[in-house]
């Protein structure tokens, strides 16, 4: 009797999570013991799984993207980070103030720097405040410094953070409309106070929608992070 030939079996799925919160358990089948996962955040996944068998692989893909934006502040009010070195601790402590007394922020996050006399490098309150923002212990965050340029560049070395410089209406506009992005960086030696404190005020009025033509776009950067930074 001549052998059975082997076959091939392949069984693919995909599918798409749009949903206000996001419940993922894990069970680790070898070591024991189960992790639960929780995001009280709108969340967007897309899941593609494929198993082939004779012999087995499994390959699973998917793309993850939490639209912190989007959330403004889902349980009573934005959670903003603030954060810079001595150059920006004048214009910092003004805009604090003024997002503590806003009804829509509920609580304002400063890590510093607090007095012109720390000479703290800009890199460390950014990265401190973006790592915030990323891990989803504050909805957004606020970074001062002499240009606006240090501070963006520290916090987008933070996976999953968008930071952006900007010093003009439009821009704070399209930071948040098409880029979805949860850090604004502004510098103290380029506008005015009071242009400042203008563009923080009209900076947390805007939300990101997920459904709109940006939020493809918003997914290919985030896919080449991705690829980048593996």
């Amino acid at each position: 009797m001549s052998p059975p030939s082997e076959r091939k079996v392949q069984i693919s799925s995909s599918f798409d999570i749009d949903s206000k919160s996001f419940h993922e358990r894990v069970v680790d089948h070898k070591n024991g013991g189960t992790k639960r996962i929780d995001e009280e955040q709108p969340h967007q996944h897309h899941q593609s799984t494929t198993v082939t068998s004779n012999p087995v692989t499994y390959e699973n893909n998917g793309t993850d993207k939490l639209h912190i934006s989007e959330a403004n502040g889902a349980a009573g009010g934005l959670r903003i980070a603030m954060g810079g070195d001595d150059a920006g601790v004048g214009y910092r402590s003004q805009i604090k103030a003024d997002l503590e007394a806003d009804p829509r922020v509920a609580k304002v996050i400063d890590v510093g720097v607090h007095e012109k006399s720390d000479k703290t490098a800009y890199a460390h309150p950014a990265d401190e405040a973006a790592k915030m923002v990323a891990k989803g212990d504050a909805d957004r965050a606020l970074l001062i410094c002499g240009t606006g340029l240090g501070v963006a560049i520290s916090a987008n070395k933070v996976p999953g953070v968008r930071a952006v410089t900007a010093h003009d209406s439009f821009s704070v506009e399209r930071s948040i409309m098409s880029n979805d992005a949860q850090v604004l960086c502004m510098g103290e030696r380029v506008i005015g106070l009071e242009l400042a404190r203008r563009l923080a005020k009209e900076w947390i009025g805007y939300k990101f929608d997920p459904k709109s033509a940006s939020a493809a776009k918003v997914d290919a950067i985030m896919e080449y992070e991705k690829k980048n930074f593996a």
